[in-house]
């Protein structure tokens, strides 16, 4: 009950401009070094929430777009779909990618992310406040920023390619 009504005030935070749900990620004061442009690729490094937003607006500044995958070691789901990701991320220039490991053991995360080949920076958010600030509902959970930083969509569920498409032209520069 607590988590779903921080989640609906962080949400609630967001300003209402831009793509189809129009949020932006809020100001949020972080040194964002652990998911920052410096971040090593594949490496899962400590974060949450804040961390998340200040790669979005670092990607933003930049005039990036940036897709949040939220994953967890145990979601077949999440599993089935990382290749596809994957393999889309690389040929997606203008986007930057963001995976987070949310309600789950490092141990656990960090084989998953290191077994699946993840090329992207990586957070681990066990307490889940990632998923909170977005609403999220289940895993996985894919958000969709513009290069503005606006939150243009958030897709609970196993993406194909055909919408993964659709998704990452709403938010190519």
């Amino acid at each position: 009950m607590i988590r779903r009504l921080l989640g609906s005030v962080l949400v609630g935070a967001l300003v209402l401009v831009g793509c189809s749900d129009g949020r932006s990620v809020p100001d949020v004061d972080v040194i964002a070094a652990s998911a920052g442009a410096d971040a090593p690729e594949g490496v899962l490094v400590d974060g949450g929430w804040p961390e998340v937003a200040a790669f979005v607006r670092e990607s933003a500044a930049a005039d990036q777009g940036t897709v949040v995958n939220l994953f967890a070691s145990w979601c077949a789901p999440c599993e089935r779909e990382l290749p596809l990701l994957l393999e889309v991320s690389q040929r997606t220039p203008g986007v930057r990618w963001l995976g987070v490991a949310s309600e789950d053991r490092r141990k656990d995360a960090e084989a998953f992310v290191e077994r699946l080949q993840v090329t992207w920076p990586s957070v681990l958010d066990p307490p889940a406040t990632t998923h909170i600030a977005l609403d999220a509902i289940a895993m996985p959970t894919t958000a969709f920023f513009d290069a503005d930083g606006r939150l243009c969509s958030v897709v609970t569920g196993e993406l194909d390619a055909e919408q993964l498409d659709v998704e990452l032209a709403r938010i190519r520069p």
